[in-house]
């Protein structure tokens, strides 16, 4: 298809688009927001850690918590906001009674505007009396949600009916105290009703109780947990290279309920307050993992991508099992945090190094485990927190082993932070996670977020007004002194990036970001610069207009391996029946590999875009597209009424330079690609 008959095509579903504007809310745009900070300038999209906790945050948004009523353990919650912030509120409630609006967060010193437009989303405040909020802990929320994706096309790899995926899930929540919930999951192109999946493919339940007698958090079934700053162990919030993500609580215990099958633990978990200001935590769980195990009886690494549809990812599900315990013990006063970390983990399959370099550091053996202590400050204007940690393993029991010592070595992580004002603020980030440190569980702030094998360090600026400007930048210097994978030497890098914001009056928002990395593999340096210009224009309470240019370079070591991709995305929202009707249209034209020589193969795929579309409840939507062609999505939400919900997308997708999606069993032999996605939503209250 030539250059004229794609504007042409671009022009009519643009005409098509306008009949279904509509407004994005604050909502919209925070998720939007984390959704482009968290892809880094290679266009790896590490957004599947925030994919994973979209139920979280997306629990906080619809059950927002009264400001006048929450506890601290309730407050710390929100993975926005830090310990130190949570005591500025805590204290302005005390000395001021109660609160009487949102608003007068602003007069509390450590509380931002980014911090206060975030908190409106998740937090409202009530002028009942507290006496008469007993009431509340008696109401029940009950909650019935099921999903289907369904393919309008056909995979090489398996019929159209096996291409369909499906999500059920039922939560209930008594009160404030308890907490119970049950899912079950199969992915487009795994099996039903068959010996290897009887029904759903991935399944799991879980019971909470909360806030009785000294339980703090008692949990049974599928839990997340996050102790320390991650370096012993964390499956909590991963909001990647994130403010938000470094001031987050230190020891929090909650349900499962995503649809990642391999991020979580199965087994039992509760924090106790032993006596104020004292809690311990601690946990124990039983998974069976996915894993290839070899001849010889061992296992070389997990697989955590949780698909199980053709006959060798169904060979190794749930061949591992493993055994984890962890406890951690904190002190936490108002001024003062500190805490100690302990994990212990054994695997009934060996693990071996394999022959790969960068596996070499990787450790052997069934017996795994790592200790911890943490800290945090805060001292005026200055908040400090850290972690340091030791890893041990049983000796490897390879003779021929090349790195003898893995498994056993140290890590540690420091964050300051110096807040000139409410609205300005100055990180540093200093870390080291010695190649011989291992801990499976671990993450921690990172270029890859895993626990081993890296040094950096990090400067971050945030500030809200910079005349009129929002500002928000940081650059961080990482190194690495084993090989990567690809790399065959010690490799390093450095990413930076920029983001402002300027607002125009009567709902009018420009945003402009830029990011530079330049990182080595396969032994040469590609260096990726990412520039994203997004207008946003509110032409009235119910109708949004949107429209977002982006662009990108990569440019290898060799001369002739340069290439530049273009993305055009207008977006219309409306709403409708005070918000019980909302609909959205988004339109790409997309082209990656512009400019490229012959001799750069991967030229296409690596100027590639990660994308942000709305999506249904609960969904993270990003899409991966390289190559040249044109994108529609649409979605609607409808309130039918406060206890019926019905929600639909669908996205087609068409490529002018290929015949033909995919390859192996995911092949689609068509360059067209249409998916809808239909929820229903069943609440009782």
């Amino acid at each position: 298809m030539n250059f004229v008959k794609r504007v042409i095509i671009f022009v009519v579903l643009v005409s098509t688009s306008v009949t279904l504007s509509s407004q994005t809310d604050d909502w919209d745009i925070l998720i939007e927001q984390l959704a482009e900070e968290s892809i880094d300038a290679d266009g790896d999209d590490e957004s599947s850690a925030l994919a994973d906790d979209i139920d979280e945050l997306t629990d906080l948004h619809e059950n927002p918590l009264n400001l006048n009523t929450a506890s601290r353990a309730d407050l710390l919650r929100l993975p926005f906001v830090s310990e130190a912030q949570v005591d500025a509120i805590l204290d302005y409630r005390s000395r001021n009674q109660q609160l009487h609006s949102i608003e007068e967060l602003r007069l509390i010193p450590e509380i931002s505007m980014k911090e206060l437009r975030w908190l409106r989303l998740c937090t409202f405040v009530s002028d009942e009396p507290v006496a008469s909020q007993s009431s509340v802990r008696q109401r029940n929320r009950h909650e019935i949600l099921t999903r289907f994706d369904v393919p309008l096309y056909q995979r090489q790899g398996w019929n159209w009916a096996r291409g369909i995926g499906n999500r059920m899930r039922y939560t209930t929540q008594i009160g404030n105290r308890w907490d119970f919930g049950a899912r079950a999951e199969k992915d487009a192109g795994e099996p039903m009703f068959t010996n290897a999946n009887p029904v759903w493919d991935s399944w799991g339940a879980h019971a909470m109780l909360k806030d009785w007698r000294f339980v703090e958090t008692l949990i049974v079934g599928d839990f997340k947990a996050s102790m320390g700053e991650g370096l012993v162990i964390n499956n909590g919030f991963h909001l990647g290279k994130q403010l938000t993500s470094l001031w987050r609580r230190t020891s929090v215990l909650r349900p499962h309920r995503s649809a990642d099958e391999s991020n979580f633990l199965r087994g039992v978990g509760a924090t106790l307050r032993l006596a104020a200001p004292l809690s311990f935590s601690a946990i124990y769980s039983y998974r069976q993992l996915d894993a290839t195990v070899q001849p010889d009886n061992s296992v070389q690494s997990i697989n955590t991508s949780g698909l199980h549809r053709t006959a060798s990812e169904l060979a190794r599900r749930r061949t591992l099992g493993c055994h984890t315990t962890a406890a951690h013990l904190a002190w936490d006063a108002k001024r003062v945090r500190l805490g100690a970390s302990a994990m212990y983990q054994y695997y009934d399959h060996q693990f071996r190094q394999g022959s790969a370099l960068y596996r070499q550091i990787n450790p052997s053996g069934y017996q795994f485990g790592a200790v911890g202590a943490d800290y945090g400050l805060h001292l005026g204007h200055l908040y400090v927190s850290g972690e340091t940690a030791r890893s041990f393993a049983a000796r490897s029991q390879e003779p021929d082993a090349v790195n003898n010592s893995s498994g056993r070595g140290w890590a540690t992580i420091n964050k300051g932070m110096w807040r000139f004002s409410p609205s300005t603020a100055v990180t540093l980030v200093q870390r080291f996670y010695s190649r011989n440190y291992f801990s499976a569980l671990a993450s921690a702030f990172g270029e890859n977020q895993k626990v081993q094998n890296e040094s950096g360090i990090a400067l971050m600026v945030d500030a809200d007004r910079v005349g009129p400007l929002a500002v928000r930048a940081y650059v961080d210097y990482f190194y690495s002194p084993w090989p990567r994978y690809t790399m065959t030497r010690a490799s390093h890098g450095i990413e930076s990036a920029v983001q402002a914001t300027y607002p125009f009056r009567r709902g009018r928002q420009l945003t402009l970001r830029y990011s530079l990395k330049s990182k080595e593999r396969t032994d040469r340096r590609y260096r990726t610069s990412r520039l994203r210009i997004n207008y946003v224009h509110a032409l009235s309470d119910v109708i949004t207009l949107q429209a977002a240019a982006y662009a990108t370079h990569v440019a290898a070591a060799s001369p002739s391996q340069r290439a530049t991709g273009l993305a055009f995305v207008p977006r219309f929202d409306y709403s409708a029946l005070d918000g019980r009707w909302r609909c959205s249209l988004a339109v790409t034209l997309f082209a990656t590999g512009l400019g490229a020589a012959s001799a750069y193969v991967n030229a296409t795929y690596d100027s590639r875009f990660f994308l942000y579309e709305p999506s249904l409840y609960q969904s993270f939507g990003m899409v991966n597209l390289f190559g040249r062609g044109e994108r529609l999505a649409a979605s609607a939400r409808w309130r039918v009424s406060p206890r019926w919900q019905l929600q639909a997308k669908c996205g087609v997708t068409h490529y002018s330079d290929r015949s033909s999606i995919s390859q192996g069993p995911t092949l689609i032999r068509s360059p067209w690609r249409t998916d809808l996605q239909l929820l229903v939503r069943w609440l009782l209250k």
